[in-house]
């Protein structure tokens, strides 16, 4: 009977590893197909071709257009969350914060072809009600948090619509990102810029002044990326 457990789940770990392969061959393909052609004509059947996978696949192990979309972007957001494991938001919940930013445009600009495409169409699957798997904002939240814990931000402040409107001013610059009116440049000011006014807001007084510093630092860099003028 012993044995017959351990086979089991042997199996059973193998079929998952098999699932998990073949989940991110899917989504490696997609954008791999996205960097050169426009969105519109990546179908199902050429992403389950270039990952070596029947197009019922796709549909089996993520589902359709739209949801196959906004896995992608999971994607980065799971990312994301290990990495932020590896980081103890109570050491510096602030660097916390920042480093959240830095990791989110990097995995966004990095491969910019692809993402710019993504993130407009999940702006519009937003808009008609659809959903990422998890809730992009918890991120801010958890530092926010830490952040008051240990008294950066005012004592009546309250963390949780902070990390919100952090996130929110990130996603502002992230679709304005997409559309190509704020260059890779102005994208990464334009997130920095939304933390550190927002912190500035709320910092408590030891802090303030350091978070207006560097509000006024990241406004100076969208200015001379060129913010609000299209980068073709």
């Amino acid at each position: 009977m012993a044995g017959q457990e351990v086979g089991t789940s042997i199996e059973a770990s193998v079929r998952h590893r098999s699932k998990a392969r073949r989940r991110a061959a899917i989504l490696d393909s997609t954008l791999t197909l996205l960097r050169t052609a426009p969105i519109d004509t990546v179908s199902i059947e050429a992403i389950a071709a270039a990952a070596g996978v029947a197009p019922a696949t796709v549909y089996n192990l993520i589902g359709p257009r739209d949801r196959l979309l906004l896995a992608c972007v999971d994607e980065v957001l799971e990312s994301l969350v290990d990495d932020l494991v590896q980081h103890p938001v109570h050491d510096d919940p602030v660097a916390a914060a920042q480093h959240i930013i830095e990791r989110s445009c990097a995995a966004f600009i990095d491969d910019g072809d692809a993402f710019r495409q993504v993130v407009t169409a999940v702006n519009g699957l937003s808009r008609a009600g659809a959903s990422l798997s998890m809730d992009p904002s918890q991120l801010q939240v958890t530092v926010m948090r830490a952040a008051h814990e240990l008294g950066m931000l005012h004592e009546a402040a309250d963390p949780v619509a902070i990390g919100r409107q952090v996130f929110l001013s990130f996603n502002g610059a992230l679709f304005a990102w997409a559309a190509r009116q704020l260059s890779d440049d102005g994208f990464r000011a334009a997130a920095l810029h939304g933390l550190w006014t927002v912190l500035a807001a709320f910092g408590a007084s030891g802090w303030r002044d350091e978070f207006l510093e560097l509000a006024q630092e990241s406004a100076a860099r969208m200015v001379a990326a060129g913010y609000g003028r299209p980068t073709g």
